[in-house]
């Protein structure tokens, strides 16, 4: 393939790298690299601290791909070159083999500054609501009506428990909204000290304090497109007033500078605990909470989609033998037994990584219960009867019968229904009271009554 027919695969990618785990250079593609510091045309084989010698080995996304085996998408940064401000958006993937991290790919588009805007479809969204696998029927009526609502500009807030695929959402709503060739950029609120997050997202003048520099925020680096604030719930107050100034004014100023600059964003929000209970609290702002819970979306539980547990099994095993060069085919019905009645606490995260264990101890064939992790198998054997390693047709337990013709998974959501009936009816149909009672979430709770039909 050429290299131009390549290029045209990423659109206006400016590099390409591939490292190993001690930062060798493996491969480089310059497309329009400007920020290469080693000015030779064969790079392979230095080292990328010697490309880049202003970044330290935590600056490098690639690295923290590296370091917690996991991806990483659209990440914004700013720094300086020879007094230069740059900036960059990158997306950094880990190489993973048999013998675990063996190296890592970073994929960078430098910004350019252009009448400070953003030169238009550089940064879009990787997945799309096809993207969303699924076939649980309430899943899917929710999603067909947050499609419709991704086509227009208001701010949506995502309520889900963690590992249940929020980043993933908002990746679809700004694929299908009319942003979608514009950038779309994400800022995690928890994982940057707050001393430092409002220079993230509002941008510094220079000499606004000692080191600053003129640079723009991730507001003005995403003009036009979507910005997804994940964990929105760890902002601390003295910024949320910041933000909802930001949201009100439709501008931004930037650390140490009097002027306003105009902004077009539209903001993504997402949160694993009830915003709601926060602004009770006081730990929350409530006019922030409402400029940003325009439409609310609540992405419910794996255990509360059961039906979809096997489905997403059978697709990540198709990606982690693709990933891991295995030929498994699928699982055995004992190990299904013990996916269809696990919790799952850690969501589709938790799948995902439960599956990839098994991969790297099977090769081919079936997943077997003992490819498990020890958690799971231990889980299984106590839902096996004796030693005659017949399934359960019929249990008397107490005055509770099991049904031959049922399973475990409609026994378990008959029992929730009841209870959360009785609650909703004690509670006098009061869906704050009830959810204090059951000691779950109120958007929880709205997902289960309307499950249930209650």
């Amino acid at each position: 393939m050429k290299n131009d027919t390549f290029k045209e695969l990423f659109y206006n990618t400016d590099l390409i790298l591939i490292i190993d785990t001690k930062g060798k250079v493996l491969y480089y593609e310059n497309y329009n690299d400007n920020i290469n510091m080693l000015k030779m045309e064969n790079v392979i084989g230095h080292s990328v601290f010697e490309l880049y010698p202003f970044f330290k080995r935590e600056d490098f996304t690639v690295f923290r791909a590296m370091d917690t085996k996991k991806s990483i998408l659209n990440e914004y940064q700013s720094f300086q070159v020879n007094g230069v401000s740059k900036s960059a958006v990158n997306s950094a993937f880990p190489l993973i083999n048999d013998s675990g991290v063996v190296g890592g790919i970073v994929i960078s588009v430098e910004l350019p500054r252009i009448k400070n805007k953003v030169k238009k479809n550089k940064l879009t969204a990787k997945y799309s609501f096809q993207d969303i696998i699924t076939q649980n029927k309430n899943f899917k009526d929710s999603l067909e009506m947050l499609e419709k609502i991704s086509e227009n500009d208001s701010n949506v807030l995502i309520f889900g428990e963690t590992g249940t695929g929020k980043e993933l959402m908002a990746h679809a709503i700004h694929n299908r909204s009319r942003r979608r060739k514009c950038p779309f950029l994400i800022q995690n609120c928890a994982a940057i000290p707050s001393s430092i997050m409002e220079s993230i997202l509002f941008g510094t003048a220079k000499g606004s304090f000692t080191g600053s520099i003129d640079k723009e925020g991730i507001f003005e680096a995403a003009e036009g497109g979507t910005i997804f604030l994940d964990e929105i719930n760890s902002m601390p107050l003295s910024l949320q007033s910041k933000l909802l100034r930001a949201i009100e004014n439709k501008s931004v100023k930037r650390i140490g500078e009097n002027v306003e600059r105009e902004i077009d964003v539209r903001i993504i929000a997402s949160t694993n605990e009830e915003l709601s209970e926060k602004v009770n609290q006081g730990a929350f702002r409530a006019d922030l909470y409402y400029r940003l819970n325009v439409v609310s979306f609540t992405i419910p539980p794996l255990r509360d989609r059961k039906d979809d547990i096997l489905l997403l099994t059978q697709h990540l095993i198709r990606k982690y033998n693709s990933l891991l060069n295995k030929n498994v085919s699928n699982i055995s019905d004992e190990a299904a037994q013990a996916f269809t009645s696990y919790e799952w606490k850690g969501n589709v995260r938790e799948l995902k990584n439960v599956v990839e264990y098994a991969l790297n101890l099977r090769d081919s064939g079936l997943i077997h219960l003992e490819d498990l992790p020890m958690y799971m198998q231990e889980l299984a054997s106590s839902l096996q009867p004796g030693s005659s390693g017949e399934l359960i047709q019929e249990e008397v337990l107490g005055d509770f019968i099991f049904p031959k013709d049922s399973t475990l998974t409609e026994e378990i959501d008959r029992y929730e229904k009841r209870i959360i009936q009785k609650v909703y009816q004690s509670c006098r149909y009061n869906v704050r009271k009830t959810a204090q009672a059951l000691g779950i979430p109120r958007q929880t709770l709205y997902y289960k009554l309307r499950k249930y039909e209650l």
